[in-house]
């Protein structure tokens, strides 16, 4: 049972390789102490290392978390001996299951120090990710070509000229490069917070979907970020940094729609009504800066509404990185998920999340289908916890939270459909 709790609670890549018993006696022996951390009984194995009780014992200074404190000690001691490059600790809630008295008594999820072995990096087969990256970019021009394919008139006009069709990939072009530069600001903004707290990444994968030619992208962390409110802001910055984008793009493009004359809109791509009414947040921006009822549709899966690329690609810019802060395994939502609530309540809501969703999708909440295509993506790709912080134990401030329940409320405003 402990086993198994803690697997559900740490990611599998804790547990690449075990920690050799040698390297846990000389932790104990030549890092722990009196000075440091002060162990109240003998390390406990635990799938992928050990989890030692203790007391923390290194100095507390004002301005900085104890927790760091205590991490940035074991380090030190730990360069001094045979240890260094071969295990790494971590300071964390207690990751095993807790027993009636010690809720009774609120001695549940106590700090102690885990120790794994130093490799925690993902590690994949070197040609999926090449091989998933190239299928999202053919998914972008496939759905680029296809929204263009709804506008019949167009259509008719390219049979009627000497190129045909050929003259469709060039009309696509700014449609796929607006999809593709929401997710590259995405990308921007984590990598930009990766470099300021020392996070070492992978590179992205982009990842195919059908709604909007992708679903989304997934960077792998693979290196423990210092502590949670590192793993927060690497986490959050993404998303925040791929809405702006989209929002610029949605309010561009809504814009250049409306002020063009007839001939020129009759050009554009076309979307359908029904994937449009998906966003309370995205629909109500069209329908405010085109015209308050565009979108109430008898046949919102048969009818069409044209609009300029760069609203296309902004909605659905707006759709998938909100997407990507539900609260499921290492997306950034999970992340910011286990950084604001605790990896044991995060799980929880994993859970939660995975049946709204599914139940959404198979219950007729929603008609496209986009919440059912990401959960299941989700539990294919995405649904490992993320690997640890190097400090767990102290919590977010008061600002990171504030933003945190804000951008909640905007990603239900998004995801919640329009009546």
């Amino acid at each position: 049972e402990v086993n198994a709790f803690v697997r559900n609670l740490l990611p599998e890549v804790t547990r690449k390789e075990g920690v050799k018993e040698e390297y846990i006696e000389e932790f104990c022996s030549k890092v722990l102490g009196k000075d440091v951390f002060n162990p109240t009984g003998k390390p406990e194995n635990v799938p992928g290392g050990f989890i030692i009780r203790g007391e923390g014992k290194v100095k507390p200074i004002d301005g900085k978390d104890y927790g760091d404190l205590l991490i940035d000690a074991l380090d030190k001691k730990m360069a001094k001996t045979s240890l260094a490059g071969k295990i790494q600790a971590y300071y964390i809630l207690d990751p095993t299951p807790a027993s009636g008295e010690e809720i009774m008594n609120e001695e549940d999820e106590q700090p102690l120090i885990l120790v794994t072995n130093a490799d925690i990096s993902p590690t994949t087969n070197a040609l999926v990710k090449p091989g998933v990256t190239f299928l999202g970019l053919a998914s972008i021009c496939i759905f680029a070509l296809g929204s263009f394919s709804f506008n019949e008139e167009m259509m008719n006009q390219l049979s009627q000229t000497p190129e045909g069709f050929d003259g469709l990939y060039d009309l696509s072009l700014p449609l796929a490069l607006a999809i593709l530069s929401t997710q590259l600001v995405h990308e921007a903004g984590h990598l930009i917070f990766a470099l300021k707290e020392g996070i070492n990444v992978g590179l992205p994968t982009l990842v195919p979907g059908i709604q909007f030619g992708l679903s989304g992208s997934i960077t792998p962390i693979k290196s423990s970020p210092k502590n949670i409110k590192a793993l927060f802001d690497f986490s959050i910055a993404g998303p925040l940094f791929g809405m702006l984008a989209s929002v610029i793009l949605l309010y561009n493009g809504l814009e250049i729609t409306a002020f063009m004359d007839l001939e020129a809109r009759e050009q554009l791509p076309s979307i359908p009504v029904e994937t449009l009414r998906i966003s309370a947040l995205g629909g109500g921006a069209i329908e405010y800066l085109l015209g308050d009822g565009l979108l109430n549709s008898p046949n919102p899966a048969a009818d069409l509404i044209k609009l300029h690329p760069y609203a296309i690609a902004g909605f659905g810019g707006l759709v998938t990185n909100a997407l990507s802060l539900l609260p499921i395994g290492n997306t950034d939502g999970g992340r910011i998920a286990v950084a604001f609530f605790g990896r044991s309540f995060a799980r929880v809501a994993q859970g939660f999340f995975i049946l709204s969703l599914a139940f959404a999708g198979l219950f007729g909440a929603d008609q496209t289908n986009v919440l059912l295509c990401y959960a299941i993506f989700t539990q294919f790709w995405q649904k490992e916890p993320e690997v640890p912080c190097r400090n767990e134990v102290d919590e977010l401030d008061a600002v990171r939270g504030f933003i945190a329940i804000a951008t909640s409320v905007v990603v239900f405003l998004i995801l919640t459909p329009m009546n």
